[in-house]
């Protein structure tokens, strides 16, 4: 039992080092890369507090404290995500729901193999079906394989760049696509992102598959924040000159409780569609839950509401696909 309480102290000694450190993430981007295992922080911490109780004399002790306060951190920004946000749906009683359904899937752009992906995306029944790190191979492969689908929009790369637009071949809804059009944002950056837009009983909708550079040192992490701070304009701007609903979904490579991502969420005028779903974790595929964070998001406007969200199955990438069903208010 010594050992077992050595390495959980060690561990939650850890976990409270890079908790506390992670709220000067704005000051060093080693420290706001601490940000996203918050989770994980938070179980090393709750087994770290069941240990000392059942083999601590003194229940309440500094260590003990340590560990509560560092878990309550991390729990205050977990949390939000298992409430959902209140929307009012202006539509009648008897009158059936107009829903969307968006798949976002990425891609790895070093496996020329996407059969997995197929095999998967073709089962599903969706209206918007985005690709991500899509290459000029894979995408031939893709276009033959996806039989349910056609392909509307693609701009491949040999990158992660690479992008796709599929949309089904049986029409179930009255979805029409109406432009696709490639944007940078911001402006000088040299990854494309794919803007749809396509009309539904009357109404326009607007979507952005939104790919973000992966923090691995100072200047991406600085960079993701740019490109924060430019969704979150574009989008002002966009919901400000029409009436169009809007939805952003892809691979942002952050956490909803990472700092910027939150900053982002709170500028766009957009709901994060996480909220009153939980975590559902999305990388890495490998790794088993407890371990994976969630980085593929979908964030919408106010008139629209989330009532399905969930994570696929392993599509043979580092990251599970996001499907969400949104109601038209």
């Amino acid at each position: 039992m010594w050992l077992i309480k050595f390495w959980t102290n060690v561990l939650a000694g850890l976990a409270i080092i890079f908790t506390v450190l992670s709220v000067a993430g704005r000051k060093w981007w080693v420290f706001a890369l601490m940000e996203h295992p918050r989770v994980q922080y938070s179980l090393i911490l709750v087994i770290a507090l069941f240990v000392s109780l059942l083999t601590s004399r003194k229940r309440i002790n500094i260590w003990n404290f340590s560990c509560f306060i560092a878990l309550s951190i991390n729990l205050i920004l977990i949390f939000p995500l298992f409430i959902p946000i209140n929307q009012n749906s202006n539509q009648a009683l008897d009158t059936p729901p107009q829903t969307i359904r968006v798949i976002h899937a990425t891609l790895d752009s070093k496996q020329p193999d996407v059969t997995k992906a197929i095999e998967y995306l073709n089962k599903q029944k969706t209206d918007i079906l985005f690709l991500l790190e899509v290459t000029p191979e894979s995408l031939t492969r893709l276009n033959k394989g996806l039989t349910n689908y056609r392909l509307v929009a693609t701009q491949p790369n040999y990158n992660s760049h690479g992008i796709a637009w599929f949309i089904p071949q049986e029409k179930t809804k009255t979805i029409q696509p109406k432009t696709a059009k490639f944007i940078t944002l911001p402006i000088y950056s040299n990854r494309a992102l794919l803007k749809a837009t396509v009309t539904y009983s009357g109404r326009e909708i607007i979507l952005l598959c939104f790919h973000v550079i992966s923090p691995r040192n100072a200047e991406t992490v600085a960079y993701q924040q740019i490109e924060f701070d430019a969704l979150a304009s574009w989008s002002q701007r966009t919901l400000e000159n029409g009436k169009q609903d809007l939805i952003v979904i892809g691979d942002f490579n952050s956490t909803p409780w990472y700092g910027p991502f939150r900053k982002l969420v709170s500028e766009s005028g957009l709901i994060n569609s996480q909220r009153g779903f939980g975590i559902q974790t999305t990388w890495h595929s490998v790794f088993p839950p407890v371990l994976r964070i969630p980085i593929d998001h979908c964030l919408h406007s106010k008139s629209l509401t989330t009532i399905k969200r969930f994570i696929g199955n392993d599509i043979g990438s580092d990251h599970l696909p996001l499907l969400v069903e949104l109601r038209l208010d």
